[in-house]
């Protein structure tokens, strides 16, 4: 038996052997369609558009509290990961080293719940001391999820004719942990990365912490996995072949423009080994999602500090799918 699903997610080159039809998922005919994060999410967030779609980590732990309202489950798939430090941003008026010298200062966010907000407020908390409480937390966009945030933290929305760059230029802002790039940080224009040189502070960052912030996960829709439980574990397994053909497309230096594409290769794997991209709950992801959780409940976006149980197809914690590592040359 076939069926015909539909899967939204970006065209990375993790995902790239799904776009292209290089990689099929046994027992399914997949129309995979690219879509930007913000679209794709709004749309399966607010009308369940697609079987199965790439989703934010984030948004995904705000929903499992209205199971009703969001009917979908994610698999032990994270296609997504980026460290943060290098998103961190401060106006240049601001003399500051660390996220902790913004104390009672005045940072804008997208949103509460974007993702890579959770880990800059929880890494500024607890690795340089950052009261999240003492800020005044501004943000420019609307919540996915519905949220209570917690009294304790004062965060309010700036009107529509402006937008966080904008203020952090103008001083408006003292700081700013936006999920992008600023082009005013890139053109030296009244913004500036908070670190020095954030790529060593990211890879000291990994040295102490082993954590490879975890950013996205795959959602499917429950209605086809009560109805082909079997789904779960097919889709897994397709986005691991695509990952790992990526990985091998990575040790030849012709497949990518980088001009110095193997010497980049060289050092990512020295810092984070042959495949930093596991899927499944192998003990890194443990180890970071366990984090990532601990930070969305302390920062109000869960009732509870979720377990893996609460939050993955049971399948896909199977532990004999947990560790499909690559290793290179193999």
């Amino acid at each position: 038996m076939v069926i015909d699903l539909t899967l939204a997610c970006g065209e990375y080159d993790l995902t790239y052997a799904l776009h292209t039809g290089l990689v099929r998922p046994s027992g399914i005919d997949l129309n995979v369609l690219t879509y930007e994060s913000p679209d794709r999410q709004c749309r399966m967030m607010r009308y369940v558009d697609f079987d199965i779609c790439e989703m934010s980590l984030g948004s995904y732990l705000a929903s499992r509290k209205h199971p009703d309202l969001y009917p979908f489950t994610a698999i032990t798939v994270f296609p997504h990961r980026r460290f943060r430090h290098s998103y961190m941003f401060k106006h240049s008026g601001i003399s500051s080293t660390n996220p902790g010298d913004l104390e009672g200062k005045k940072i804008g966010l997208r949103t509460w719940q974007t993702t890579a907000g959770i880990w800059m407020r929880g890494i500024a908390q607890e690795q340089y001391g950052l009261d999240l409480t003492s800020v005044e937390w501004y943000t420019d966009d609307t919540e996915d999820v519905q949220l209570t945030i917690p009294d304790k933290f004062n965060v309010q929305r700036i009107s529509e004719d402006r937008n966080i760059e904008e203020m952090l230029v103008s001083g408006d802002l003292d700081g700013a942990f936006y999920p992008a790039r600023l082009s005013s940080v890139k053109h030296k224009k009244g913004a500036e990365h908070i670190f020095e040189d954030p790529f060593l502070e990211e890879q000291r960052y990994y040295e102490e912490t082993k954590h490879f912030p975890l950013m996205h996960t795959v959602v499917i829709r429950d209605t086809l996995l009560e109805k082909y439980p079997w789904i779960a574990t097919n889709i897994y397994k397709a986005f691991s072949e695509a990952r790992d053909i990526c990985l091998q497309k990575l040790e030849d230096p012709r497949w990518t423009a980088l001009a110095w594409a193997q010497e980049h290769l060289d050092h990512q794997q020295k810092v984070l080994g042959t495949n930093p991209w596991p899927y499944g709950l192998v003990p890194s992801n443990q180890r970071t999602l366990d984090k990532l959780l601990d930070y969305a409940y302390d920062q109000g976006l869960t009732p509870k500090k979720y377990s893996p149980e609460d939050l993955f197809a049971t399948s896909t914690l199977d532990p004999e799918i947990e560790g499909k590592e690559y290793v290179s040359g193999k």
